[in-house]
Protein backbone atom coordinates (compact mmCIF):
# COMPACT_ATOMS: atom_id res chain seq x y z
CA UNK A 1 0.00 0.00 0.00
CA UNK A 2 1.16 3.44 -0.73
CA UNK A 3 1.10 6.10 2.07
CA UNK A 4 -1.11 8.46 -0.65
CA UNK A 5 -4.09 5.97 -0.37
CA UNK A 6 -4.06 6.63 3.42
CA UNK A 7 -5.36 10.33 2.28
CA UNK A 8 -8.88 11.48 1.36
CA UNK A 9 -8.87 10.65 -2.44
CA UNK A 10 -11.36 13.48 -3.05
CA UNK A 11 -8.49 15.82 -2.08
CA UNK A 12 -4.87 16.66 -4.13
CA UNK A 13 -2.53 15.74 -1.66
CA UNK A 14 0.24 17.16 -4.21
CA UNK A 15 -1.76 20.38 -3.67
CA UNK A 16 0.02 23.34 -2.13
CA UNK A 17 -0.53 23.90 1.66
CA UNK A 18 -0.36 27.46 3.44
CA UNK A 19 2.08 27.41 6.25
CA UNK A 20 0.09 29.96 8.19
CA UNK A 21 -4.06 31.48 7.86
CA UNK A 22 -3.44 34.98 7.55
CA UNK A 23 -6.69 37.59 7.53
CA UNK A 24 -5.59 39.35 3.87
CA UNK A 25 -6.50 36.13 2.53
CA UNK A 26 -9.46 36.66 1.18
CA UNK A 27 -10.47 35.38 -2.00
CA UNK A 28 -13.46 33.37 -2.36
CA UNK A 29 -11.25 29.98 -4.27
CA UNK A 30 -8.77 30.36 -1.27
CA UNK A 31 -11.25 30.70 1.60
CA UNK A 32 -13.37 27.60 0.30
CA UNK A 33 -10.24 25.69 0.28
CA UNK A 34 -9.43 26.99 3.76
CA UNK A 35 -12.92 26.52 5.47
CA UNK A 36 -13.41 23.20 3.86
CA UNK A 37 -9.90 22.17 5.72
CA UNK A 38 -10.83 23.72 8.78
CA UNK A 39 -11.00 21.07 12.20
CA UNK A 40 -13.28 22.31 14.94
CA UNK A 41 -11.79 20.72 17.68
CA UNK A 42 -13.81 19.75 20.97
CA UNK A 43 -12.37 22.65 22.82
CA UNK A 44 -12.79 25.15 20.11
CA UNK A 45 -16.41 24.31 19.78
CA UNK A 46 -16.43 24.89 23.22
CA UNK A 47 -14.70 28.31 23.73
CA UNK A 48 -17.16 29.31 20.22
CA UNK A 49 -19.95 28.59 22.07
CA UNK A 50 -19.28 30.66 25.54
CA UNK A 51 -17.88 33.24 23.31
CA UNK A 52 -21.12 33.51 21.28
CA UNK A 53 -23.35 33.06 24.47
CA UNK A 54 -21.71 35.92 25.80
CA UNK A 55 -21.49 38.53 22.78
CA UNK A 56 -25.29 37.78 22.35
CA UNK A 57 -25.61 38.61 26.57
CA UNK A 58 -23.70 41.70 26.13
CA UNK A 59 -25.43 42.43 23.05
CA UNK A 60 -29.10 41.54 24.28
CA UNK A 61 -28.54 43.96 27.80
CA UNK A 62 -26.99 46.92 25.93
CA UNK A 63 -25.04 48.51 28.17
CA UNK A 64 -21.53 48.44 29.54
CA UNK A 65 -20.83 44.83 29.38
CA UNK A 66 -17.34 43.10 28.57
CA UNK A 67 -16.79 43.11 25.65
CA UNK A 68 -12.69 42.62 25.15
CA UNK A 69 -11.72 39.08 24.12
CA UNK A 70 -8.22 37.39 25.17
CA UNK A 71 -7.34 34.74 22.02
CA UNK A 72 -4.23 33.09 23.59
CA UNK A 73 -2.79 29.97 21.97
CA UNK A 74 0.65 28.55 20.69
CA UNK A 75 2.03 28.86 17.36
CA UNK A 76 -0.12 27.11 15.11
CA UNK A 77 -2.96 26.75 17.65
CA UNK A 78 -5.49 27.93 15.78
CA UNK A 79 -5.51 31.74 17.12
CA UNK A 80 -5.69 33.19 13.24
CA UNK A 81 -8.20 30.78 11.94
CA UNK A 82 -10.35 30.98 14.71
CA UNK A 83 -10.93 34.93 14.69
CA UNK A 84 -10.71 34.91 10.81
CA UNK A 85 -13.45 32.47 10.70
CA UNK A 86 -15.75 33.89 13.52
CA UNK A 87 -15.24 37.07 11.87
CA UNK A 88 -16.20 35.83 8.28
CA UNK A 89 -19.42 33.98 9.55
CA UNK A 90 -20.55 37.56 11.10
CA UNK A 91 -20.29 39.59 7.84
CA UNK A 92 -23.15 38.54 6.20
CA UNK A 93 -21.62 39.85 2.73
CA UNK A 94 -19.11 37.55 2.46
CA UNK A 95 -20.18 34.13 0.21
CA UNK A 96 -18.53 31.44 -1.45
CA UNK A 97 -19.98 30.17 -4.02
CA UNK A 98 -23.50 31.73 -3.14
CA UNK A 99 -23.46 30.67 -0.18
CA UNK A 100 -22.91 32.90 3.31
CA UNK A 101 -19.64 31.77 5.01
CA UNK A 102 -21.70 31.48 8.23
CA UNK A 103 -23.16 28.47 6.41
CA UNK A 104 -19.74 26.97 5.40
CA UNK A 105 -18.59 27.17 9.47
CA UNK A 106 -21.53 25.69 10.68
CA UNK A 107 -20.81 22.62 8.29
CA UNK A 108 -17.32 22.27 10.44
CA UNK A 109 -18.89 22.47 13.70
CA UNK A 110 -20.34 19.32 15.50
CA UNK A 111 -22.92 20.38 17.87
CA UNK A 112 -26.66 21.49 16.59
CA UNK A 113 -26.90 24.16 19.49
CA UNK A 114 -23.59 25.88 18.70
CA UNK A 115 -24.69 25.93 14.96
CA UNK A 116 -27.74 27.65 16.48
CA UNK A 117 -25.98 30.14 18.70
CA UNK A 118 -23.89 31.23 15.51
CA UNK A 119 -26.64 31.81 13.48
CA UNK A 120 -28.88 33.92 16.04
CA UNK A 121 -26.09 35.95 17.17
CA UNK A 122 -25.35 36.82 13.60
CA UNK A 123 -29.08 37.26 12.54
CA UNK A 124 -30.22 39.03 15.41
CA UNK A 125 -27.04 41.44 15.82
CA UNK A 126 -25.96 42.14 11.99
CA UNK A 127 -22.26 43.39 12.29
CA UNK A 128 -19.87 44.97 10.68
CA UNK A 129 -16.26 42.92 11.30
CA UNK A 130 -12.81 44.47 10.64
CA UNK A 131 -9.68 42.79 10.67
CA UNK A 132 -6.55 43.80 11.45
CA UNK A 133 -3.19 41.66 10.84
CA UNK A 134 -0.32 43.51 12.89
CA UNK A 135 2.04 41.36 11.81
CA UNK A 136 1.58 42.61 8.17
CA UNK A 137 -0.12 46.15 8.48
CA UNK A 138 2.03 48.47 10.60
CA UNK A 139 2.02 52.03 9.70
CA UNK A 140 4.83 52.61 7.34
CA UNK A 141 7.70 54.25 8.90
CA UNK A 142 6.52 54.76 12.11
CA UNK A 143 8.32 52.68 15.24
CA UNK A 144 5.32 50.93 17.14
CA UNK A 145 2.44 53.01 17.00
CA UNK A 146 -0.23 52.82 19.17
CA UNK A 147 -2.88 50.17 18.24
CA UNK A 148 -5.65 52.77 18.20
CA UNK A 149 -3.74 54.31 15.92
CA UNK A 150 -2.99 51.55 13.58
CA UNK A 151 -6.64 50.33 13.54
CA UNK A 152 -7.94 53.88 12.89
CA UNK A 153 -5.81 53.79 9.82
CA UNK A 154 -7.69 50.68 9.15
CA UNK A 155 -10.70 51.80 9.54
CA UNK A 156 -10.61 55.05 7.44
CA UNK A 157 -9.23 52.83 4.59
CA UNK A 158 -11.77 50.01 4.98
CA UNK A 159 -14.30 52.37 4.51
CA UNK A 160 -12.93 54.30 1.75
CA UNK A 161 -11.18 57.47 3.11
CA UNK A 162 -8.32 58.95 2.55
CA UNK A 163 -5.74 57.97 5.51
CA UNK A 164 -4.79 61.68 6.24
CA UNK A 165 -7.28 62.08 9.63
CA UNK A 166 -7.90 65.59 8.42
CA UNK A 167 -8.04 64.91 4.77
CA UNK A 168 -10.75 61.63 6.11
CA UNK A 169 -12.39 64.52 8.48
CA UNK A 170 -13.25 66.87 4.97
CA UNK A 171 -14.26 63.56 2.89
CA UNK A 172 -16.75 62.81 6.16
CA UNK A 173 -18.36 66.70 6.17
CA UNK A 174 -18.67 66.00 2.34
CA UNK A 175 -20.52 62.93 2.59
CA UNK A 176 -23.31 63.80 5.46
CA UNK A 177 -24.02 66.80 2.99
CA UNK A 178 -24.71 64.79 0.46
CA UNK A 179 -21.86 67.17 -1.71
CA UNK A 180 -19.24 63.98 -2.25
CA UNK A 181 -20.11 63.72 -5.77
CA UNK A 182 -20.04 67.08 -6.41
CA UNK A 183 -16.59 66.88 -5.19
CA UNK A 184 -15.94 63.82 -6.65
CA UNK A 185 -17.20 65.69 -10.16
CA UNK A 186 -14.54 69.27 -9.29
CA UNK A 187 -11.39 67.02 -8.47
CA UNK A 188 -11.94 65.08 -11.90
CA UNK A 189 -13.08 68.14 -13.86
CA UNK A 190 -9.71 70.51 -12.79
CA UNK A 191 -7.38 67.17 -13.27
CA UNK A 192 -9.26 64.63 -15.85
CA UNK A 193 -8.57 61.75 -13.13
CA UNK A 194 -10.37 60.22 -9.99
CA UNK A 195 -10.18 60.93 -6.45
CA UNK A 196 -9.87 57.47 -5.30
CA UNK A 197 -7.10 56.91 -6.87
CA UNK A 198 -4.84 59.98 -5.37
CA UNK A 199 -6.75 60.63 -1.99
CA UNK A 200 -3.69 59.02 -0.44
CA UNK A 201 -1.55 60.77 -2.51
CA UNK A 202 0.28 63.47 -0.11
CA UNK A 203 1.89 65.38 -2.97
CA UNK A 204 -1.60 65.88 -5.05
CA UNK A 205 -3.87 66.33 -1.61
CA UNK A 206 -1.20 68.99 -0.11
CA UNK A 207 -1.13 71.01 -3.81
CA UNK A 208 -5.11 70.12 -4.96
CA UNK A 209 -7.17 70.03 -1.92
CA UNK A 210 -6.90 73.53 -0.14
CA UNK A 211 -8.21 75.07 -3.60
CA UNK A 212 -10.89 72.69 -3.85
CA UNK A 213 -11.66 72.81 -0.35
CA UNK A 214 -12.45 76.92 -0.52
CA UNK A 215 -14.26 76.20 -4.04
CA UNK A 216 -16.86 73.48 -2.13
CA UNK A 217 -16.89 75.79 0.89
CA UNK A 218 -15.95 79.25 0.17
CA UNK A 219 -17.68 80.59 3.75
CA UNK A 220 -15.61 78.27 5.92
CA UNK A 221 -12.40 78.22 3.92
CA UNK A 222 -12.00 82.00 2.87
CA UNK A 223 -9.02 82.23 0.72
CA UNK A 224 -7.44 78.74 -1.20
CA UNK A 225 -5.09 77.85 0.74
CA UNK A 226 -7.18 78.36 4.30
CA UNK A 227 -7.53 74.56 4.37
CA UNK A 228 -4.46 72.76 5.30
CA UNK A 229 -3.75 69.18 5.45
CA UNK A 230 -1.25 68.89 8.52
CA UNK A 231 -2.03 66.82 11.44
CA UNK A 232 0.86 67.45 13.47
CA UNK A 233 -0.91 70.05 15.85
CA UNK A 234 -4.12 68.49 15.76
CA UNK A 235 -4.32 66.82 19.52
CA UNK A 236 -6.56 63.83 19.75
CA UNK A 237 -8.10 62.16 22.57
CA UNK A 238 -8.08 58.15 22.50
CA UNK A 239 -11.81 58.39 23.59
CA UNK A 240 -12.78 60.78 20.67
CA UNK A 241 -10.65 58.77 18.20
CA UNK A 242 -12.45 55.49 19.42
CA UNK A 243 -15.73 57.29 19.10
CA UNK A 244 -14.92 58.50 15.63
CA UNK A 245 -13.31 54.98 14.29
CA UNK A 246 -17.20 53.58 15.52
CA UNK A 247 -18.67 56.27 13.80
CA UNK A 248 -16.91 55.70 10.41
CA UNK A 249 -17.79 52.22 10.78
CA UNK A 250 -21.28 52.84 11.16
CA UNK A 251 -21.80 55.48 8.70
CA UNK A 252 -20.01 53.12 5.58
CA UNK A 253 -22.26 50.30 6.62
CA UNK A 254 -24.99 51.42 8.41
CA UNK A 255 -25.07 48.68 10.93
CA UNK A 256 -25.15 49.49 14.90
CA UNK A 257 -22.93 46.54 15.27
CA UNK A 258 -19.14 46.13 15.15
CA UNK A 259 -16.70 43.81 15.64
CA UNK A 260 -12.92 44.85 15.62
CA UNK A 261 -10.73 41.55 15.39
CA UNK A 262 -7.29 41.90 15.64
CA UNK A 263 -4.00 39.26 15.20
CA UNK A 264 -0.65 39.40 16.75
CA UNK A 265 -1.87 41.76 19.06
CA UNK A 266 -0.05 40.19 22.37
CA UNK A 267 3.26 39.89 20.02
CA UNK A 268 3.18 43.50 18.85
CA UNK A 269 2.39 45.46 22.73
CA UNK A 270 4.82 43.12 24.26
CA UNK A 271 6.00 44.52 27.59
CA UNK A 272 5.70 48.08 26.10
CA UNK A 273 3.88 49.55 28.82
CA UNK A 274 2.39 52.52 26.42
CA UNK A 275 1.58 49.86 24.28
CA UNK A 276 -0.37 48.22 26.63
CA UNK A 277 -2.13 51.06 28.13
CA UNK A 278 -3.29 52.36 24.33
CA UNK A 279 -4.61 48.99 23.70
CA UNK A 280 -6.36 48.58 27.55
CA UNK A 281 -7.75 52.26 27.24
CA UNK A 282 -8.75 51.01 23.19
CA UNK A 283 -10.70 48.05 25.14
CA UNK A 284 -12.14 50.33 27.98
CA UNK A 285 -13.75 52.90 25.34
CA UNK A 286 -15.18 50.15 23.25
CA UNK A 287 -17.43 48.82 26.42
CA UNK A 288 -18.27 52.68 27.88
CA UNK A 289 -18.65 54.16 23.81
CA UNK A 290 -20.27 50.39 22.57
CA UNK A 291 -22.63 50.18 25.10
CA UNK A 292 -22.32 46.30 24.19
CA UNK A 293 -22.77 46.78 20.34
CA UNK A 294 -18.79 46.92 19.99
CA UNK A 295 -16.58 43.64 20.40
CA UNK A 296 -12.65 43.60 20.37
CA UNK A 297 -10.80 40.38 19.90
CA UNK A 298 -7.34 40.19 20.23
CA UNK A 299 -4.56 37.42 19.90
CA UNK A 300 -1.70 36.22 21.53
CA UNK A 301 1.10 33.74 21.67
CA UNK A 302 1.07 32.15 24.90
CA UNK A 303 4.76 31.20 26.32
CA UNK A 304 4.16 27.93 27.92
CA UNK A 305 1.11 25.41 28.37
CA UNK A 306 -1.66 26.12 30.60
CA UNK A 307 -5.77 25.46 30.33
CA UNK A 308 -7.30 26.20 27.62
CA UNK A 309 -9.08 29.42 27.69
CA UNK A 310 -10.68 32.47 25.18
CA UNK A 311 -10.49 34.80 28.25
CA UNK A 312 -12.96 37.58 28.24
CA UNK A 313 -12.35 41.25 29.26
CA UNK A 314 -9.16 41.98 27.78
CA UNK A 315 -7.39 44.66 30.09
CA UNK A 316 -7.37 41.61 32.38
CA UNK A 317 -6.34 39.12 29.73
CA UNK A 318 -3.29 40.72 29.06
CA UNK A 319 -1.90 39.16 31.94
CA UNK A 320 -3.51 35.37 31.53
CA UNK A 321 -2.28 32.45 30.14
CA UNK A 322 -3.91 29.89 28.32
CA UNK A 323 -4.20 27.99 25.29
CA UNK A 324 -6.87 28.17 22.47
CA UNK A 325 -6.66 24.45 22.13
CA UNK A 326 -4.19 21.58 23.54
CA UNK A 327 -4.97 18.95 20.63
CA UNK A 328 -5.55 21.62 17.52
Amino acid sequence: MQIKNLFDPGKDIYRTIEKVITYGATQEQLLKTEISEYIVTESIEEQLETLLSGMQAAMDMGDENEVGVWVSGFYGSGKSSFTKYLGLALDSSIQIDGVPFLRHLQDRLHKPQTRALLSTVSQRFPAAVLMLDLASEQVAGATMEEVTTVLCYKALQWAGYSRNLKVAAFERRLKKEGRYQAFIDLFHGQTGESWQDYQNDDLVVDSLLPDLAHQMYPALFKTPTAFTTATRDVIYLLDDRVQEMIDIVREATGKAYLVFIIDEVGQYVGGRQNLILNLQGLAQNLKRLGQGQVWLLGTAQQAHRGRPACVFELPRALQAEGSLSDSD
